[in-house]
């Protein structure tokens, strides 16, 4: 099924938004100290898994055959690709934290108030989903382990930091 999924190297620019997409979403929209701390145990643990896969079981995507340097997209992608190996494919580490930010804005004040926003949010982790499979950066089912382990650490976070809150008080 991977190979029915073409290469568009004009979804990098959807790519590259992950880190700025986090850190505006950790500093104004989640207000909540338990939620922020949720979110940053979850990233935490979430950090830890991939690292632990990347590390002692390497995969690898075979990224040679996909080279564009017409376009400014496809030099982007090359760029992307000499910073961020093949070898860290499963699970998506894009695809996990932009799942998991999803996941706590669906429950943030803000969301709560403006539905558009999580549904803005949702379509965005869609569109990184997609964007590293139409980028030959990872296969299916790396995008799919990634949003599992998204919501493991989303619901394991909250159970940790909602928990100790309530023992707290």
């Amino acid at each position: 099924m991977d190979e029915l999924i073409p290469f568009n190297p004009h979804f990098i620019w959807i790519y590259h938004t992950i880190i700025p997409v986090i850190a505006l979403t950790l500093v104004y929209l989640i207000k909540r100290k338990d939620l922020f701390l949720s979110s940053i145990v979850a990233f935490l643990l979430a950090t830890a898994v991939l690292f632990f896969f990347y590390i002692f079981f390497p995969s690898f995507y075979p990224r040679d055959a996909f080279v564009d340097n017409s376009t400014i997209s496809g030099v982007l992608v090359e760029a992307t690709r000499r910073i961020d190996g093949a070898q860290n494919t499963f699970p998506s580490s894009h695809v996990t934290f932009s799942w998991l930010i999803t996941f706590f804005i669906s429950i943030s004040a803000c969301a709560k108030k403006n539905k558009w926003i999580y549904k803005g949010y949702f379509i965005w982790a869609i569109l990184i989903s997609l964007s590293t499979l139409t980028l030959k950066q990872h296969f299916i089912v790396d995008v799919v382990s990634g949003i599992i382990l998204a919501l493991l650490c989303y619901l394991l976070s909250k159970k940790i930091v909602f928990e100790r809150m309530s023992e707290a008080i």
